[in-house]
């Protein structure tokens, strides 16, 4: 298996303390660090002007201020965006003052955005990859890095470009577990990712069917604590919620750690 830092299921704050602070922000990572989340996943998109910026939607209107494809918009637009937070305002934060703001904090889990069917897809160009690697390089990011992504296309860059950086495979609901597994395994990925209504329904002993594979396994979304203690009992290696506060006290209680 790749290395992996952590003696028990880490809990992955799925952009950021999102449950309580806007989502994808640098106030939002450093909620989940206070917290003692053991990893930050965030999602990286690039701007018209080849910036790696961490937002998860390909339109900003729904998060920010503002309106229009993120790969429509030069840095300088993108930085006038706001997001509402608690009274205030905050800005969209790009991917090497995420980098900055984890290292040596939290592990990473960055979501490359480059997706079939989304209005900024890009099949022809891997942009998001080369700028993560370049990014984990520049920063001399201090810590655990997982590079994940739905599309097979952007891990395999990903692998070319940088071998030495594990990544996962996303599924959704609509995947079953196990083919996913075949997948990844196949793909020379480290980690496979299943939605969370996939890995319940997938057959007694996924986690060991993983292991077996020299592989890891982590899931999204689970915000119940009870459900999420479930998993890491049947040997998950990562859990991601938006509500890490809640997950942690939960694994405390369960296994004292």
């Amino acid at each position: 298996m790749s290395e992996w830092p952590f003696s028990q299921a880490a809990v992955v704050a799925h952009r950021g303390d999102s449950a309580h602070v806007a989502e994808n922000t640098v106030e939002a990572f450093e909620s989940a660090i206070e917290l003692e989340a053991e990893v930050v996943e965030f999602d990286v998109r690039m701007t018209s002007d080849g910036v790696a910026v961490v937002m998860h939607d390909a339109d900003v209107a729904r998060t920010t201020d503002g309106s229009g494809l993120v790969r429509s918009m030069t840095l300088e637009q993108v930085g006038r965006l706001r997001v509402e937070l608690g009274g205030g305002a905050a800005g969209v934060p790009t991917l090497e003052e995420t980098l900055r703001v984890l290292s040596g904090r939290a592990a990473a889990d960055i979501e490359i955005k480059n997706v079939p069917g989304e209005p900024d897809f890009d099949p022809d160009h891997e942009e998001a990859v080369e700028a993560t690697v370049a990014a984990i390089a520049s920063t001399r990011f201090d810590g655990a890095v997982l590079v994940s992504s739905f599309n097979p296309l952007s891990l395999a860059r990903c692998r070319e470009l940088a071998p030495h950086l594990p990544t996962g495979l996303l599924t959704d609901r609509s995947v079953e577990a196990d083919a996913g597994l075949t997948f990844a395994h196949a793909q020379g990925h480290a980690w496979v990712l299943p939605a969370i209504g996939a890995l319940l329904g997938a057959p007694d002993g996924f986690a060991e069917r993983v292991h077996a594979s020299g592989m890891r396994v982590g899931t999204w979304i689970s915000d119940d604590p009870d459900e999420a203690v479930e998993l890491m009992r049947a040997g998950v290696d990562a859990v991601a919620t938006n509500d890490p506060g809640r997950i942690l006290a939960a694994r405390r209680r369960a296994f004292g750690a």
